[in-house]
């Protein structure tokens, strides 16, 4: 879709495609799921010409300047996910006084009362009346305990890193060890005889002597300490709720039915094992052995129903892989690391992967896309996880050829022999086996 579209070439796009969709939905809804490709199609084509006939007819001053002060809504999301508001206002769309609601949460009325109302021009929240608020759509998704988490962590943690988003590409300029610039590359600095890790992150929260994923590795001194963890957990669990985000995705991305009787799958940094979970619940003889640094995720799962098929055990990815096993599943795992720190993790795993014949590995992640080959919409949501994914941890969304790099440098042996991407699915698939020399 060009950007020299008239304003009214546009708007006919919208009406044609809006057609479309209002044949399809339940009375008096305009949302639901379009599993139905042609529906999904013309849901996108429908959003992407609303979002360029806004961009056309607001003006570039207005526009940038919109794009500028976003963090003021991010600031209102954060002040409802930290006092819980949404939690105080009847979940049935019964209305209640800003006044009540401010006494429940323990808030101050007039602070309360803005906050939503700003909240309100974004269509989230509803005030049917004079001084009251209530529940609509949009803001009963904060009731979910994972996806309030997901807002909340957003909004808190990542929002504060983001402003130190820039410092830290500065650090790493003035003070790199030579790895400046680099797609995926760690950013660090030489400070009291050691290497430190650079992110907007640590520095946010001054933890240069941590790694950048440390703040879910290490171990939790504080209270504080494991709330952020904790909150993270469930702020991921949140996050894949999203439907191309479904763990639904992996279970019929890969053959798992094609593996022999009785394989082992070990599930990489698998947290709570959720992943292990579906898959075994669709897979009756395989069995699954999901490690992760925080133990503390297993006790929230209940395994009773796999018995023995399902097991947990504490194990750091940088360490040799001690398992032997027939699959060893990286989901979303190497995104979150530098080409440096992937690569390690990647040898850990074939520490045991050449133990035995026929194993491999698999991984789930983002392949990233060349600008322009998908909508302007789509293309956004890659490009800002690539920030966040520089912001918080180094790291990079990598494109096809940057994953056949990752994996050459690891092990040139270590073959890309199968790349999917499920429909619907953000996630891609890619199977990698040794090659027998």
């Amino acid at each position: 879709m060009g950007d020299q579209m008239t304003v009214t070439a546009l708007a006919d796009i919208i009406r044609t495609q809006a057609e479309i969709l209002e044949t399809s939905l339940p009375r008096n809804n305009t949302y639901t799921d379009y599993h139905d490709k042609s529906l999904s199609i013309a849901r996108s084509k429908l959003l992407e010409a609303c979002d360029k006939l806004n961009h056309l007819v607001t003006g570039p001053i207005e526009y940038v300047m919109g794009i500028a002060q976003g963090h003021r809504v991010h600031a209102a999301l954060q002040y409802v996910c930290h006092f819980r508001l949404a939690s105080f206002i009847p979940a049935d769309g019964t209305p209640i006084t800003y006044e009540d609601l401010a006494r429940d949460a323990g808030v101050d009325t007039s602070q309360c009362t803005r906050v939503l109302q700003l909240l309100m021009t974004y269509h989230i929240f509803r005030e049917p009346g004079t001084r009251i608020v209530a529940h609509n759509r949009n803001s009963r998704v904060l009731l979910d305990e994972d996806t309030g988490a997901a807002v909340e962590w957003l909004t808190q943690e990542s929002l504060r890193s983001s402003a130190f988003f820039t410092e830290a590409r500065a650090m790493g300029r003035r003070w790199s060890t030579g790895e400046r610039g680099a797609p995926g590359t760690s950013t660090h600095i030489m400070a009291n005889g050691q290497r430190q890790t650079v992110t907007a992150r640590n520095l946010a929260y001054g933890g240069l002597d941590q790694p950048a994923f440390g703040f879910m590795t290490q171990p939790r001194q504080t209270t504080e300490e494991s709330m952020k963890a904790d909150r993270y957990a469930r702020a991921m669990a949140g996050m894949a709720k999203r439907r191309q985000l479904s763990v639904d995705h992996l279970v019929s991305g890969f053959d798992w039915k094609g593996l022999p009787s009785g394989s082992t799958v070990i599930d990489v940094g698998g947290g709570n094992g959720h992943c292990s979970k579906a898959i075994a619940s669709c897979n009756s003889t395989l069995k699954f052995v999901v490690q992760d640094a925080n133990t503390a995720l297993a006790d929230e799962v209940d395994t009773e129903e796999l018995g023995d098929r399902l097991q947990f055990m504490a194990y750091d990815f940088f360490a040799p892989q001690t398992i032997v096993g027939d699959v060893y599943l990286l989901r979303r795992i190497l995104h979150h690391h530098s080409d440096q720190d992937a690569v390690r993790i990647l040898q850990a795993q074939l520490c045991a992967v050449r133990k035995k014949p026929g194993a491999r590995i698999v991984v789930m992640d983002n392949i990233a896309i060349h600008s322009g080959t998908l909508s302007t919409l789509e293309e956004r949501k890659t490009r800002t996880l690539d920030i966040a994914m520089m912001a918080l941890f180094n790291s990079v969304e990598r494109d096809l050829d940057d994953w056949k790099e990752l994996f050459r440098k690891a092990d040139p042996s270590l073959k890309l022999v199968n790349v999917s991407k499920p429909l619907g699915s953000a996630l891609a698939v890619m199977e990698l086996w040794l090659e027998q020399i």
